[in-house]
């Protein structure tokens, strides 16, 4: 009989311990130690959406023309440049969170400088193959004898199992090449300030780490900050490469046609159309309004007819124009 009291209240002090939890903490079996996390919202700077190589095709055609190149299908090549232009040769670099990224404002940078590849031959010149892979820059770096170097990365550049990016140099274009002094790495770059592929400088260089993909991100590393700012005397700040990237795809996005995604309906005017209806077919009047009075059921005669009156002529025809009187 004991036995049977104490399991009674025992489970009479869990049942009131279970109830004093949903009370106090309004989820029952929660402590007051628990914390129940909240959704987490991620906004997002917007970008251009690149799924596949053909969306480059209408953006990129005011700026150039799109070619078929032997074994590279469809390739773009830009319109109205300089003589002697090459990728990679207008612009700054900037470091970013995500390495070394190339700021330009060639109206066509937001793509080929961040996407695909760029090759040369004598037919087209310089001439660039889409790829869907966004990253900060695609070039191929050396470093050495007080310079810095970089040249595009051609079509063949293939990312390895480890994520790195594997380059033949000596696949590089004649010219690809092109080198500053590393005290003027920071400095905009023009056709004037750079040297063109030197030999006696290339062969001081030699090639270090490029373009990583790490977590489906690629990471442009490139020459050491550190060493940058030894050379330059300036203080390198790294700026989020997602400010620049939006900054540079900003006006693109702008050009887009967005369609309406507001679900409504869109209602046309009506046009007042002369068709005559087919045989048999008849239109039916609208209803009138409901005014809330009752309707005028009044009967109303038609207006007497007016007498008809000619206009009376010479003597000659007055027996044919007889003026008729009423009642005659």
């Amino acid at each position: 009989m004991n036995k049977s009291r104490k399991s009674v209240g025992k489970i009479g002090l869990v049942v009131c311990g279970v109830f004093l939890a949903c009370v106090t903490y309004g989820q029952p079996g929660l402590s007051p130690e628990v914390r129940v996390p909240g959704p987490s919202v991620e906004v997002g700077l917007p970008s251009v959406t690149i799924h596949v190589a053909s969306d480059f095709y209408e953006p990129l055609a005011p700026q150039g023309e799109w070619v078929e190149v032997a074994s590279y299908g469809r390739c773009w090549r830009p319109a109205h440049v300089e003589a002697g232009w090459r990728p990679y040769c207008n612009g700054a670099w900037q470091h970013t969170d995500a390495g070394w990224y190339w700021v330009s404002d060639e109206p066509w940078a937001w793509a080929t400088y961040h996407y695909g590849r760029w090759d040369f031959n004598a037919e087209y010149g310089w001439y660039w193959m889409p790829q869907t892979q966004w990253a900060p820059a695609w070039v191929s770096w050396h470093e050495g004898g007080g310079y810095i170097g970089w040249a595009p990365l051609q079509p063949s550049a293939r990312v390895s199992a480890g994520g790195s990016v594997e380059v033949n140099v000596a696949l590089i274009p004649p010219g690809g090449f092109i080198f500053v002094e590393q005290r003027h790495f920071l400095e905009p770059v023009r056709p004037t300030t750079v040297v063109v592929d030197n030999v006696l400088i290339r062969n001081k260089t030699t090639s270090i780490s490029g373009a990583r993909v790490v977590n489906n991100a690629v990471i442009n590393q490139g020459p050491a900050p550190a060493m940058i700012e030894k050379a330059s005397g300036q203080k390198i700040q790294a700026v989020p490469v997602r400010e620049l990237r939006h900054k540079s795809e900003a006006p693109v996005i702008a050009r887009q046609k967005l369609p309406a995604s507001t679900g409504e309906r869109l209602v046309q005017p009506a046009v007042r159309s002369e068709t005559k209806l087919p045989p048999g077919k008849t239109v039916v009047p609208a209803a009138p309004p409901q005014t809330g009075k009752e309707p005028d059921k009044t009967v109303r005669r038609p207006a007497a007819e007016k007498p008809v009156v000619t206009e009376k002529k010479g003597p000659d025809t007055a027996e044919k124009d007889h003026e008729k009187k009423p009642g005659e």
